[in-house]
């Protein structure tokens, strides 16, 4: 995997692609659909679930929790306003088209969540994750990677075969307080004590593997608790952003990062059938336009609700039109459900893996497409 993913990132390099979509298209080279190379991609996923984990522990180290109660107005609101825009305008469009109505608000589930791994992953790159539209990025990802959990306990009651929403919904707000309870303490008296006590035996190595301790601890609990894994680094980062050995965790784990992200895009790529470009490739770009269009749309809308100015919220609506790596989750869901078709499914794959492959240019020249964007509209005003 890693000498074919060191070639497809050189011949990216000479055609100045960006090296994460080298690393897609390498594991849609190395698919047990399109070749032979790999059988299984059960380890690569395995791999690939960590890199999120140690991706959202970054991030979670780089900010604190008096940082997030600065970014609480964005989280809350910003998030529920993006999540609730992209599901009404990609339901209310899709069902024009003939879908019914559970099939059009399943897929407006579906194309509602962002890429966390790829977006935070370039705007780390481009240091652009302490600016105003990084940090409302940010916040919208996190709100998405808790939606995640009522998403999929609504996938079964569209489909005519779930419970009661509103006890489920209970239950998760339960869930949640009890961690906002559990990471208070332990950022407040048992990491800080823990580490601390670590730190006596001066040793790299009992610190590094003293942090993985706590970094899967802090996630699996909310895997056991019914949230997602990557939430439960983020919240470990955080807790250990607030002691005085941040910098130390970090240094420790890019180099791990770096790794295990390789085998997450790698992973993504994986999942593709090329053939499915051939056989349906004019739905696949109706699609990809239509993702691209409605999540921009509706980042951009849920900033101007909150009052972000219009330069900031076109580049947070550009920066989320991708589909995300829980879109996965769900659209397998919805297929187990019937709610999808298998060869919806895998357009959806690869308008997905489109998605993903344009979002590191996307991401990274935000800015520059607004300030295109900005050109264009002031020429036309002078032309008038």
């Amino acid at each position: 995997m890693f000498a074919v993913a060191i070639g497809v990132v050189i011949i990216c390099n000479t055609l100045k692609i960006p090296f994460l979509i080298g690393y897609l298209l390498t594991g849609v080279f190395l698919s047990p659909n399109n070749s032979s190379i790999l059988n299984e991609a059960h380890e690569v996923e395995m791999y690939a679930e960590i890199g999120v984990v140690l991706l959202l522990f970054s991030v979670g180290l780089e900010f604190s929790f008096s940082h997030l109660k600065q970014l609480r107005k964005y989280v809350l609101l910003g998030g529920l306003f993006q999540l609730i825009f992209t599901i009404a305008i990609s339901a209310l469009l899709i069902s024009l088209m003939g879908r019914s109505l559970q099939e059009s608000v399943f897929w407006g589930f579906v194309i509602s969540l962002s890429s966390t791994a790829i977006v935070i992953k370039v705007l780390q790159d481009k240091m652009m994750l302490a600016k105003q539209h990084g940090k409302i990025i940010l916040s919208y990802l996190l709100f998405q990677d808790i939606a995640v959990v009522p998403l999929l306990l609504f996938t079964p009651i569209l489909a005519g075969k779930g419970g009661d929403p509103l006890t489920e919904i209970g239950i998760l707000i339960i869930k949640l307080l009890a961690m906002g309870l559990i990471a208070f303490m332990l950022a407040k008296w048992i990491i800080p004590w823990f580490l601390k006590k670590i730190m006596t035996l001066q040793s790299q190595e009992i610190f590094l593997i003293a942090t993985i301790l706590i970094v899967t601890g802090i996630a699996i609990l909310t895997s056991y608790m019914g949230l997602s894994l990557s939430l439960g680094a983020f919240i470990a980062g955080l807790i250990i952003a607030e002691t005085d050995y941040n910098k130390i965790a970090i240094s420790c784990f890019i180099p791990f990062r770096y790794v295990f992200i390789c085998f997450f895009f790698i992973a993504m790529g994986m999942l593709l059938d090329f053939h499915v470009f051939i056989t349906d490739w004019p739905l696949i770009l109706f699609w990809l336009v239509f993702v691209l269009i409605v999540k921009a749309a509706a980042g951009l809308l849920a900033s101007l609700v909150l009052k972000v100015p219009l330069k900031t919220s076109l580049m947070v609506g550009i920066s989320i039109a991708q589909i995300g790596e829980f879109s996965f989750v769900l659209s397998k869901a919805g297929q187990d459900l019937d709610l999808i078709s298998e060869n919806d499914y895998h357009i959806f794959l690869a308008v997905a893996i489109l998605t993903m492959a344009l979002a590191p240019i996307l991401v990274a020249n935000a800015e520059n497409i607004q300030n295109f964007a900005d050109r264009k509209i002031r020429f036309r005003k002078v032309s008038s």
